[in-house]
């Protein structure tokens, strides 16, 4: 075996593997019930990989991803997550009279191509308003 070879230059993987978002919505309308929920406006989505007029992320590194959402609520809410059309989670909250936030997070495996997105059934008091603020983010952990 010969000596070492020169230093080569910095790789490009943390550029190569990187899919990230998250987006708020912004309104005082509910979303329709037993329908998608569009989020509106990005917060940081450089890869452009949710897109705010369809309400949906679109997979385009495969691997391992966290989704999370904290909508907050001014009637009874349950939160659905949807990967290509099949309902993943789903989070209630029947509330009392006062604003409320309700949470929910789940891993996913995901192939290029796979979207996910965020849906209500009839309940639907999801609000987006200044100081009751609804997020929706999802990140890669680890690229396949």
């Amino acid at each position: 075996m010969g000596p070492p070879g020169e230093p080569g230059e910095e790789g490009r993987y943390k550029q190569k593997y990187q899919s990230v978002f998250t987006v708020t919505r912004q309104t005082v309308q509910y979303p329709a019930a037993n329908g998608l929920v569009k989020f509106n406006v990005a917060v940081t989505n450089p890869q452009g990989h949710y897109d705010t007029s369809t309400g949906k992320f679109t997979c385009q590194v495969p691997g391992l991803y966290y989704f999370a959402h904290h909508t907050s609520q001014t009637a009874n809410l349950c939160v659905q997550l949807y990967r290509d059309g099949v309902r993943v989670t789903t989070f209630c909250d029947h509330m009392s009279n006062t604003k409320q936030v309700s949470s929910g997070g789940v891993l996913l495996q995901m192939q290029v191509g796979q979207q996910v997105w965020l849906a209500v059934n009839d309940y639907n008091g999801m609000v987006g308003t200044e100081g009751s603020d609804s997020v929706f983010s999802g990140f890669l952990l680890f690229p396949d």
